[in-house]
């Protein structure tokens, strides 16, 4: 197992907000306006989350095709809307072996496989999730800087909101996880 260079003990902070897409159509519109805001493609991304029993938060193993597989334990309130989420992350090299270690230990709670297409603008990342079991989803991950509060994330989030055009009613509660188990 290796760290990355970001690990530490303190937490990561992002800003995040989750909304449900109703349909393919919709889905590539939100793909489209991406495209515009970042003037580039994106990067598909598939991913496997592995979720464990976890006694506080949330942890999950997720496998990722193109890069070390990582191990991410977080916290996340489950509201619609912007939300403080904190987390620490660590990159793996034997994913396999962890996820035997934690299935044994704590157990498996589910999983969940996605088709991700990865937009970066600014200080956002702008994930649209084709959630196998689900379907579609928007998510915005807007990272904090160590001295930039969470009030002024929310406001990027909610800016971010209004360009793609997101009502109220479509932001989303939880994890895929947490709908998947439901």
């Amino acid at each position: 197992m290796s760290t990355d260079s970001t690990a530490s003990s303190v937490p990561s902070r992002n800003v995040e907000i989750k909304a449900s897409i109703g349909d393919e159509k919709a889905f590539r519109r939100k793909v489209s306006i991406a495209e515009q805001l970042t003037g580039n493609g994106g990067e598909i991304i598939k991913q496997h989350d592995v979720f464990f029993n976890a006694q506080k938060g949330r942890l999950k193993l997720r496998y990722l095709e193109t890069k070390k597989s990582e191990l991410i334990h977080y916290f996340r309130p489950d509201v619609g809307g912007p939300k403080l989420s904190t987390y620490h992350k660590i990159d793996l090299d034997e994913p396999k072996l962890m996820e035997t270690i934690l299935a044994e230990s704590v157990g498996i709670k589910g999983e969940v496989r996605k088709r991700r297409h990865l937009f970066l603008h600014q200080q956002t990342r702008i994930h649209l999730d084709d959630v196998e079991g689900l379907g579609y989803f928007l998510e915005f991950e807007v990272g904090l800087k160590p001295d930039q509060t969470v009030e002024e994330g929310t406001r990027i989030a909610n800016d971010m909101l209004k360009l793609f055009e997101i009502a109220d009613g479509d932001l989303v509660e939880g994890a895929y996880m947490d709908k998947l188990l439901k």
